[in-house]
């Protein structure tokens, strides 16, 4: 107990002592949950419902932290309905597989939806029953697998064979992912996917290092460019998909101040981008549903970024790890980038053990460190 309440106490005070050199230049939180809240209303504003063949788009959504309750109720229903059918799988109408199984996962996790006893269904042992070297339709899903794995219990092996397998198929060190050629946006989504590797497993990091360093060979004034070999113009999508990878792993948790210089830098570039309402994001000076999804991801990543920023540095977490700081509880975004606290633990974040309440306290000032997922995974 001693122990981990040492190192939840050292990262607090590192993170207290990082933020103070940026904050004037950092947006509000406020600002960026009502970019998000604007992004998804935007992408729903023609939407009546989602179900299992739509799980891809209400996962990311749902994940968001925006307001789905419209469509709550109707998803679930379809869920049961598709596991009745099916006793016990999830097809959707391309099958079964493991793109589908990841985007139900992440969307019934973020509705606070139990995945090991849904309507007595356990959805993440029939996911993790299925061949984990079995490649998606697009490499840009891979994110999604490993999410929805990370959320399951038992899944680091299934977990490392997903990773193992897009790394070992895709990924050229110094260069990044060949999806039809090389570009910052195949490495960003790279980067997203890997990461929940690693802070399941704690492998993948100079691969992860790597990769940061590649997508950053993209990046030029104003942004991030798609590939210099077709000009170095920048544009919203990549911009987007670079802040989501710089959010969703710090490549050196040691220098926080670089990170959050990094983070806040590539989000007010991506902010050019706004078109004709908040989180309204273009492609070619037009608003795009598309560019729009993208840039929903990297905000609801880097909104975390935002809040552990705003932490007043005068406020020292107390013996037990406390702080008397609320931090809001949404966006419940992806992997460590979520808050915990001591008495309700998310299901997104399970501490356990005699050690659940030290980790639970200072939950929220770990996850800005992306190391959240790794200390409970040693503290098992």
């Amino acid at each position: 107990m001693k122990k981990i309440l040492s190192l939840i106490t050292a990262i607090c005070i590192m993170l207290m002592t990082s933020v103070t050199a940026f904050a004037a230049e950092i947006p509000s939180s406020e600002k960026v949950k009502a970019q998000i809240d604007g992004a998804a209303a935007y992408i729903t504003k023609d939407v009546q419902s989602y179900d299992v063949d739509r799980a891809l788009d209400f996962c990311m959504i749902a994940d968001s932290g925006a307001d789905v309750s419209k469509y709550k109720d109707g998803f679930i229903k379809d869920v049961k309905s598709n596991l009745d059918t099916n006793k016990g799988k999830i097809v959707s109408a391309y099958g079964e597989n493991l793109t589908t199984y990841g985007a139900v996962i992440i969307a019934l996790t973020a509705l606070d939806e139990d995945i090991s006893d849904f309507y007595g269904y356990d959805i993440g042992k029939a996911f993790l029953a299925m061949d984990p070297t079995a490649e998606p339709v697009s490499l840009n899903y891979y994110r999604i697998i490993t999410q929805g794995a990370f959320y399951c219990e038992n899944s680091d092996e299934f977990l490392t064979k997903v990773c193992d397998t897009y790394i070992a198929n895709h990924y050229t060190m110094g260069k990044g992912v060949d999806y039809y050629g090389y570009s910052c946006d195949n490495t960003a989504y790279f980067i997203d996917a890997v990461s929940y590797g690693y802070y399941a497993t704690d492998k993948y990091e100079d691969i992860l290092k790597d990769a940061i360093a590649v997508l950053d060979t993209y990046k030029v004034d104003g942004g991030y460019c798609f590939n210099p070999e077709y000009g170095k113009e920048t544009n919203a999508d990549s911009t987007a998909l670079a802040l989501m990878a710089h959010s969703a792993y710090i490549a050196d948790t040691d220098n926080l101040d670089k990170h959050y210089e990094t983070v806040n830098g590539i989000y007010a570039d991506l902010c050019k981008f706004e078109g004709s309402g908040t989180g309204i994001f273009t492609y070619d000076g037009d608003d795009s549903i598309y560019t729009t999804k993208e840039a929903l991801i990297a905000l609801s990543y880097y909104y975390w970024d935002v809040v552990f920023q705003e932490i007043p540095d005068d406020e020292p977490p107390t013996d037990d790890g406390e702080t008397t700081t609320a931090v809001t509880s949404e966006p419940t975004t992806a992997k460590p980038k979520t808050t915990v606290s001591a008495a309700n633990t998310s299901k997104k974040s399970p501490a356990t053990g005699s050690n659940a309440a030290a980790v639970s306290a200072a939950a929220a000032f770990i996850a800005a460190t992306g190391m959240l997922a790794v200390l409970k995974k040693k503290e098992k």
